[in-house]
């Protein structure tokens, strides 16, 4: 059944096209990708915001004289997080992609900024993520 009044009515009337009809689709295949790293990303940086950073536990563990392996990496995360480099990184990689075009600057700009609205930058990536999100249709 078709949605168009001259096929409808019976109608021999020629109807052009709609608008949609010129514009390239995405495949279902690529919509699942963005949204299978959107939430893997999301989830990680979950992880790492209640599981690695915020426990008070671990937190005195780190501030012991001897000192487990894993205080190391946990300290650079807080260093990203105080600088925000999520954020920032965000940013970049969207305003990259969405001035040039660039496929792997659109990526890292979702990446980044969507670990950086978990990860204590949301100011800044969300500005991040809106870049990315307006070059994201274009994205061959």
């Amino acid at each position: 059944m078709s949605i168009y009044p001259s096929e409808v009515s019976g109608s021999s009337g020629g109807v052009p096209p709609g608008p949609d009809k010129d514009l390239p689709q995405w495949p279902l295949s690529r919509l699942m990708l963005w949204l299978g790293v959107g939430v893997g990303v999301l989830g990680l940086a979950l992880v790492l915001r209640y599981f690695v950073i915020e426990p008070p536990t671990i937190g005195l563990a780190c501030a012991d004289t001897v000192r487990p392996w894993w205080c190391a990496p946990r300290h650079v995360l807080l260093m990203m997080h105080i600088f925000d480099v999520w954020g920032w990184c965000g940013l970049a990689g969207g305003a990259l992609g969405l001035a040039f075009g660039w496929r792997m600057a659109v990526w890292f700009g979702f990446v980044m900024s969507l670990a950086g609205l978990v990860l204590y930058n949301a100011d800044i990536a969300a500005f991040g993520l809106v870049f990315t999100c307006l070059r994201l249709p274009r994205v061959s």
